[in-house]
């Protein structure tokens, strides 16, 4: 997905599904979430390789990995301690495709079909994940900006021919690039504002510490990134913007740090 969520919260059910807190890692983003009276620490990894290109469509090998550590949180890395084992890992490979449908607008489908284990339990599970986005570029002030929608579902099970868990959203915001702009050493920076709003097709349990959890229907994004002219290269990441967000509806409240687009 073109944007992945760092934050303490999980919009599907892990208390009567604790699976889905790793089977829909690869798609909900790094994060420590909870489940089953017991933390889980989620690192995802959105490999693809190269397939087809041309001046008008693109394709990909998508291969996302996720991998789960139980009972390990940030706070434990920056004491200096490692995760003694992993606990969980998904391998969803797939397919994608963009491709420009007409002069203003892009397209991107893609489509996963891989499996996910719990090492602790034995237990194995198949997963299943696909979605579609338009792009549609235009100019505001005088600047590129872009209105992006995406449908998104994700499903896993747990025996053959039933879902145990899926959960399908619909997201649309637009990017407006800002007029301001300055020079960091060699690379150019340039401030653009974000609104975005997440619809869910069944209203979600978002876990989180407190007692009472928070059901979400739909909620409503606002924030700002920095983007650069070219990625910023650091030992493991190659950065192109950063920025910060808010989300909020239906009694959810959410802070995001962003290292992607963020639609």
């Amino acid at each position: 997905m073109a944007s992945s969520p760092i934050n303490s919260q999980l919009p599907i059910d892990t208390k009567d599904n604790p699976s889905s807190v790793y089977a829909f890692g690869s798609y909900l983003g790094t994060g420590v979430y909870r489940a089953a009276e017991q933390n889980a620490t989620v690192v995802s990894i959105p490999l693809s390789f190269d397939f087809q290109k041309d001046s008008e469509s693109q394709t990909w090998l998508r291969l996302p990995l996720s991998f789960g550590f139980f009972d390990y949180l940030a706070q434990d890395l920056t004491e200096g301690e490692f995760p003694s084992s992993v606990g969980t890992m998904t391998v969803t490979p797939g397919i994608e495709h963009h491709w420009q449908a007409s002069t203003n607008t892009r397209m991107e489908a893609y489509f996963d079909v891989g499996f996910g284990t719990n090492f602790d339990t034995s237990d194995n599970l198949a997963i299943l994940a696909t979605g579609i986005s338009t792009l549609y570029d235009f100019t505001f002030g005088g600047e590129e900006s872009v209105w992006v929608s995406r449908l998104h579902f994700a499903g896993y099970s747990e025996r053959v021919g039933k879902l145990t868990d899926q959960f399908a959203v619909l997201q649309t915001g637009v990017d407006i690039g800002l007029s301001p702009r300055w020079q960091w050493q060699d690379i150019q920076v340039q401030p653009r504002l974000f609104l975005l709003g997440y619809w869910y097709f069944n209203a979600l349990n978002f876990s989180s510490d407190s007692e009472q959890d928070t059901v979400v229907s739909g909620s409503y994004e606002l924030g700002a990134t920095l983007v650069f002219s070219k990625p910023i290269d650091a030992d493991l990441l190659s950065i192109d913007r950063i920025g910060l967000s808010y989300r909020t509806g239906d009694g959810l409240s959410i802070w995001r740090l962003l290292f992607s687009f963020p639609i």
